[in-house]
């Protein structure tokens, strides 16, 4: 196996593991919703004035993907509908009490991983730690081109 292959490998356990692990983390509330739904009602309840397109500029995806998870939470009860005075034809969207107590929970969730998580990576020397930073640096910035490719 190549190094490549083996980083993509470790790559893939990695997360994997993350995700079994905010899981295991999360209250019962959460477990209905996937990774996408979780980050929309996230954006619904940081952003001023959320609509689609906004949500989808975060995000990354298609409006039109959006907008089928906009309509499942509508339906769940997550979130509702409004509109401005000034713009009666743009579509906004805020957090029901439901929603927020997801918010929160997705909250609750970031903050203690990155607790329990920043216990592990300050075991890490100075030089190792510089050594991940610029490696993970320039992974990002691949990734970043790679999602402005598909825009």
């Amino acid at each position: 196996m190549s190094y490549s292959e083996l980083l993509l490998s470790q790559f893939t356990e990695l997360f994997e593991k993350r995700d079994a692990l905010d899981k295991l983390n999360s209250r019962e509330i959460l477990h209905n919703y996937g990774f996408s739904e979780m980050h929309c009602i996230h954006l619904i309840g940081k952003l001023e004035e959320p609509n689609v397109t906004k949500i989808s500029l975060k995000l990354a995806m298609a409006k039109s993907s959006i907008s089928r998870i906009v309509k499942k939470l509508l339906h769940n009860g997550d979130i509702e509908s409004y509109q401005v005075e000034c713009n009666k034809k743009e579509i906004y969207y805020k957090l029901t009490p439901k929603g927020q107590e997801l918010f929160d929970e997705h909250l609750k969730i970031h903050c203690s991983g990155r607790e329990r998580d920043k216990k592990f990576f300050e075991e890490f020397d100075d030089n190792d730690s510089h050594i991940i930073s610029e490696f993970l640096s320039k992974y990002n910035k691949y990734l970043e081109v790679q999602i402005e490719k598909l825009k």
